[in-house]
C-alpha cells in the first residue's frame, strides 16, 4: 500500500506525517491528539504548563482510554464466545427436539394407520 503524506496542526505546530493509513484516518487521529491537548491545556488553565508535561498529560489520557476500551472489547468477546456456545447447544438441542418431534409423528401415524386397519376390520365380522 502507497504511503500517504500529510501535513496536520496540532498544538498549533505543523508536523507532516506520513503512514499507510488514509489521509482522513490520519487527520482523525491528528484531530483527536489536537483536541486533548487543547482539553489538558484548558484544565491547566492559566498555570502556564510546559508543552513537555501537556503532550505526557496527552499520552497518559490517551493510553489510559485505550487501555479502557481494550478491556472493555475483551470483556465483549468473552461474553460473545459465551454466548456463541449457548448458541450452538440451543441449535443442537432443537434439532433433538425436531428428530424427535419426527419419530413421535411416524410412531403416531403407524398407530393411527394400525387403528384405522382393525377399525375396518372388525367392520366386516
Amino acid at each position: 500500500m502507497a504511503k500517504n503524506r500529510i501535513e496536520v496542526i496540532i498544538g498549533g505546530n505543523i508536523y507532516a506525517l506520513q503512514g499507510d493509513e488514509s489521509e482522513e484516518h490520519i487527520q482523525k487521529v491528528a484531530r483527536l491528539i489536537n483536541d486533548k491537548l487543547l482539553e489538558i491545556q484548558e484544565i491547566g488553565g492559566k498555570s502556564r504548563m510546559t508543552s513537555h508535561k501537556a503532550n505526557m498529560l496527552v499520552a497518559l489520557n490517551v493510553a489510559d482510554e485505550y487501555i479502557k476500551t481494550k478491556e472493555q472489547l475483551e470483556a465483549h468477546m468473552t461474553e460473545f464466545e459465551r454466548c456463541s456456545a449457548e448458541n450452538a447447544a440451543l441449535i443442537k438441542r432443537v434439532e433433538e427436539l425436531s428428530l424427535e418431534i419426527a419419530r413421535t409423528k411416524e410412531q403416531l401415524a403407524a398407530v393411527t394407520h394400525s387403528y384405522h386397519k382393525k377399525d375396518y376390520t372388525n367392520r366386516g365380522r
